[in-house]
């Protein structure tokens, strides 16, 4: 259980607020309370008052000592919580790092949410009432029973019997909770996915006037979480009232009992006034079970949410277990990994190659179908084709973030499958087709947070991608911090930035997901320019949907509906490839009645 196994990682606190506790608990009930059966036999009865105060300053001292017990139980247990709050937050933080886009999607970013931060909110909770006053519950219920069997089995006899009904009815009311919690979390994940679409889309929602079809869309997520919440702790809310009510009325019970077996002359006044000083403390740590209840459910609900996202085993762990469970018995590891190092030496670094690549979103019909191609070092290869024709798809592929259906993908000769992802992405800078600013300074946005990136190689990056017009307008130049979402900077110029942190990177392969599209003709072919030179050498492989950003590359590949439909030169593409002399004529407004094949 995943609460247990973080415990066991601060098992000397732990061991440490249970030893205080119990020393506690003995003061409390062993030294105490029976104290005050000694004032009442030997001072009051004997008009003894020196009794009287020895016995009271024995208490004080001992109270005393009882106190520093619960600080030091108090400061174990707040380590113990806040390090396994931590820990659990950690983890699934990095779970999350490790998911690719197709296992990410699968659980969604606002669930993701919720089990990181809420439901290890919710554990956290659990564990604070756990150790610090919950854990006293059973310790005293057990000392109390044990010392009232001791001193009078009649009236043990009556607080068992309504003890054992009580636990009965918590039993019962926390076992339908469960399920009721477990819905409640799926309605909060609803709320939280709709105010995140709806922060990310405000100005969309604003432009169409959908003010108030959103309101009444949260309003109806807001009533669906808050019906499941009444449900869930309708029940739960009865917990206490209902073990109070009998709890009570077993101690007026015992009161009666009590009472005739003075007058039986079966118990003396000290031994039954000791007795209830015992189930005034026993009712009072009874009083905590209801709340426990109320806590446990979604507590369990929380653990069983992150041990889902902690045990799911991504496509990268999948890989690396089919990686090594396809190496023959016997057969040395190191030698393997030579052989193939040497199998692979000859291949130039960064050369891409697609052998009959398919590729379908969730199962779904082919983005890519049989897809091949080659990417050579010092060269830049482009795509261009119409919207959904897999350009995106042959970079995300490329990258690792989504597994390709069949075929294989080759970076230096080696399929990308046995690369380690980190190895591969360490060798491979990409540029993403939407433009992701941080909150940072535009240094670090374009380092992302890279120390090994020096200054010089940052102030060429935003020379190339001519990020550097907009650095110098800046109030603190690369210091300047950006507003969230670069929302303090144009869409060209946080395309731009993207561009920059792309080529600030030391890689073999450099991938540009449509990353001029946004650029001023002008910005383009500067940008476009500087590509060649700055990247001379290197593998680059962009998207593109305009001619004039790809017409002077050497290699141009044209997709149509997931297909290479053509592949060669600007020139060569217009005499042989109808779909690119269709995007060129678009693209170009042709005179009527000019060439196929001419000028804009």
């Amino acid at each position: 259980m995943l609460i247990l196994r973080k415990l066991k990682e601060h098992w000397a606190l732990v061991v440490v607020d249970v030893l205080f506790v119990v020393l506690q608990m003995a003061l409390q009930t062993c030294f105490i309370m029976p104290e005050m059966k000694a004032i009442i036999d030997q001072g009051v009865a004997n008009a003894d008052l020196d009794a009287v105060f020895h016995s009271g300053a024995y208490m004080l001292a001992l109270t005393v000592l009882a106190g520093l017990c619960t600080v030091a139980s108090s400061y174990a247990s707040a380590r113990v919580v806040a390090a396994v709050a931590c820990g659990i937050r950690k983890d699934c933080f990095s779970k999350v790092m490790e998911l690719d886009l197709a296992d990410y999607n699968r659980f969604g970013a606002s669930t993701l949410i919720i089990r990181t931060v809420a439901n290890a909110q919710q554990i956290q909770v659990l564990l604070i009432n756990l150790l610090r006053t919950s854990l006293m519950v059973p310790i005293i219920i057990v000392f109390m029973l044990v010392l009232i069997f001791q001193m009078n089995v009649v009236l043990f006899s009556i607080l068992a019997v309504a003890f054992a009904l009580t636990l009965a009815v918590l039993i019962f009311f926390g076992a339908k909770a469960n399920p009721r919690f477990a819905l409640l979390q799926t309605k909060i994940d609803r709320i939280t996915l709709l105010v995140k679409e709806r922060l990310s889309g405000v100005r969309t929602v604003r432009a169409f006037n959908n003010e108030d079809f959103e309101e009444a869309r949260f309003e109806g997520a807001a009533q669906e979480a808050y019906d499941a919440a009444v449900a869930a702790n309708r029940g739960i809310n009865f917990l206490a009232p209902t073990a109070m009510v009998l709890m009570n009325w077993a101690i007026v019970v015992i009161y009666y009992a009590g009472g005739a077996q003075i007058q039986a002359g079966l118990a003396s006044v000290s031994d039954l006034l000791l007795i209830f000083q015992y189930l005034g403390y026993f009712i009072t740590a009874l009083a905590v079970i209801p709340v426990m209840v109320n806590l446990i459910p979604q507590a369990v609900v929380a653990v069983r949410r992150i041990d889902e996202l902690l045990d799911f085993e991504g496509r990268d762990a999948r890989a690396a277990d089919a990686t090594a469970d396809a190496v023959p018995a016997g057969t040395d590891a190191s030698a393997a990994s030579a052989n193939a190092d040497s199998a692979v030496s000859a291949v130039p670094a960064g050369r891409v190659e697609f052998r009959d690549v398919c590729f379908g979103y969730n199962d779904a019909a082919n983005v890519l179908d049989h897809v091949s191609f080659v990417a050579e070092p010092g060269k830049v290869t482009a795509f261009i084709g119409g919207t959904g024709s897999g350009k995106s798809t042959v970079m995300n592929l490329l990258m690792g973030l989504f597994p390709a259906g069949s075929g294989q993908i080759l970076l230096d000769g080696q399929p990308i499958d046995d690369i380690d992802p980190h190895d591969l992405r360490s060798r491979v800078s990409f540029a993403t087709q939407m433009p992701q600013v941080f909150a940072d300074t535009a240094r670090s946005n374009i380092t992302a947070y890279d120390e090994s990136i020096d200054p010089d190689r940052v102030q060429a990056a935003c020379e190339a991608a001519c990020f550097d017009e907009v650095v110098e307008k800046m109030p603190e130049g690369l210091d300047t911090v950006m507003a969230q979402g670069g929302m303090n900077i144009s869409g060209g110029q946080r395309q731009r930035l993207n561009l920059a942190r792309a080529f600030a990177k030391r890689a073999d392969v450099y991938l540009l997901d449509d990353g001029l599209s946004a650029l001023d003709a002008k910005t383009e072919a500067a940008v476009r320019a500087n590509i060649d030179t700055f990247l001379a050498g290197k593998t680059v492989l962009m998207v593109a949907q305009k001619v004039s950003a790809i017409r002077g590359v050497g290699h141009i590949i044209v997709l149509d509906n997931g297909r290479v439909v053509g592949e060669g030169t600007h020139e060569e593409l217009l005499e042989s490839c109808e779909e690119y002399r269709e995007i060129y004529a678009t693209q170009c407004y042709q005179r009527e009645g000019g060439e196929g094949h001419g000028e804009a």
